[in-house]
């Protein structure tokens, strides 16, 4: 069995909105009170909390009058809150991230996440449009627009209700499904696949010589973003409740960071189904990237941000997998750009504003991004031998 997210935009009327918000709220107030709750009881008691005291505590707090507004939430939803901050608490023990911290109101997406009882109906001659039934909603259900076909057999396993700063809103369910044989099964011969270097200039190279940019750079937009920046800062004032021209305007810089997202992850999209398509072979070879650290390089910081990276890898891994074929990491140290693909040379005097070079060895003149992607073919070949 697998498992997929189809993304599908909903329209809420008028009531289902409210109750959106009052499920958006509520998820943020019980992940903010727990989180206070815990750290008190650690910094006064030295007591530690786990999920299951939250629980324990929630169930409590809905019996009194002051909090029995929460007995209008889906208690599922609230609960999926408490596994979130519990979460938050293994990744800080675990040293992967900070300590918690508290979730704020006005922050790029608002969301809430149903683990059960979630059921999606829609026509097969007309699915155009469907409705979602979800707890506190199944006698109202919120109308979907259905853009993709769904799986024979399907089992809708959660879903998550987001609202964007454009006020748009969207459900996402994750789906288990049992595929086709062919689709899963993986294949054992040499290995045999095509390496990926991704940069800034080009925002991905092929081993084959092939290159994709974005059909946008990040500098198009700028002029209009930091319009869009100044004029809504001219409009906002710390003492005093925000303006209807403030939100006119905020919404405008949120969409535009919205119509720049929407045409990358598109791009992104139509990229790796294109790679995985084409791809004859099984492997699909990239560098293990530093990119935290590289973000230390200000002077790049923004056009690497730009680049989405690991989103692309994101999505060529699952893609990768619904297709029989794999994603593989070759080491961040290995010296890609520098080695000639040819004789194996190594050029300690490359520099980043050398585009193009001759192997002072074996006299080969090279690209040197579409070098890079050769040598990580080969280096993720020979880790796969190697074993």
């Amino acid at each position: 069995m697998l498992l997929k997210t189809y993304k599908f935009r909903l329209y809420p009327n008028e009531n289902q909105k409210v109750l959106i918000e009052k499920h958006i709220g509520a998820c943020r107030f019980i992940y903010n009170f727990f989180l206070e709750y815990s750290t008190k009881a650690y910094k006064n008691t030295k007591t530690s909390t786990n999920v299951y005291d939250w629980m324990k505590e929630l169930t409590k707090l809905k019996k009194t009058k002051k909090y029995s507004w929460l007995n209008e939430i889906n208690s599922q939803s609230l609960q999926d809150s408490l596994f979130n901050l519990d979460k938050a608490y293994q990744r800080f023990y675990k040293k992967q991230t900070g300590y918690p911290k508290f979730k704020k109101k006005n922050k790029v997406k608002w969301s809430f996440s149903v683990p059960q009882y979630i059921k999606l109906e829609y026509s097969t001659n007309n699915i155009k449009f469907g409705y979602l039934f979800i707890p506190k909603f199944k006698k109202d259900p919120i109308k979907v627009r259905i853009h993709r076909i769904m799986p024979v057999d399907y089992k809708i396993k959660t879903a998550t209700i987001t609202k964007t700063r454009t006020n748009k809103y969207y459900v996402s369910l994750v789906i288990e499904y049992q595929p086709q044989e062919k689709n899963i099964s993986f294949v054992k011969v040499i290995p045999d696949g095509i390496g990926i270097d991704v940069g800034i200039k080009d925002t991905i190279v092929l081993s084959n010589g092939e290159k994709y940019n974005y059909p946008i750079n990040s500098k198009k937009y700028d002029k209009k973003l930091k319009h869009l920046h100044k004029s809504l800062s001219r409009k906002y004032k710390s003492d005093q409740p925000r303006s209807k021209n403030f939100e006119k305007d905020r919404i405008k810089l949120a969409k535009t960071y919205e119509k720049i997202n929407n045409i990358k992850e598109n791009w992104i999209h139509q990229i790796t189904k294109k790679l995985v398509a084409e791809n004859q072979g099984s492997y699909f070879f990239l560098e293990d990237l530093n990119i935290r650290g590289m973000f230390k390089n200000h002077k790049l910081a923004k056009e690497i941000q730009f680049q989405s990276w690991y989103k692309f890898k994101e999505v060529l891994t699952y893609k990768s997998i619904w297709n029989g074929k794999q994603v593989i990491s070759i080491n961040r140290y290995e010296p890609s750009t520098k080695t000639c693909s040819k004789c194996g040379y190594i050029n300690n005097n490359l520099t980043l504003d050398d585009r193009y070079w001759t192997c002072p060895n074996c006299n080969s003149y090279h690209d040197r991004d579409i070098n890079a992607a050769i040598n990580i073919k080969n280096f993720g070949i020979n880790q796969l031998v190697a074993g």
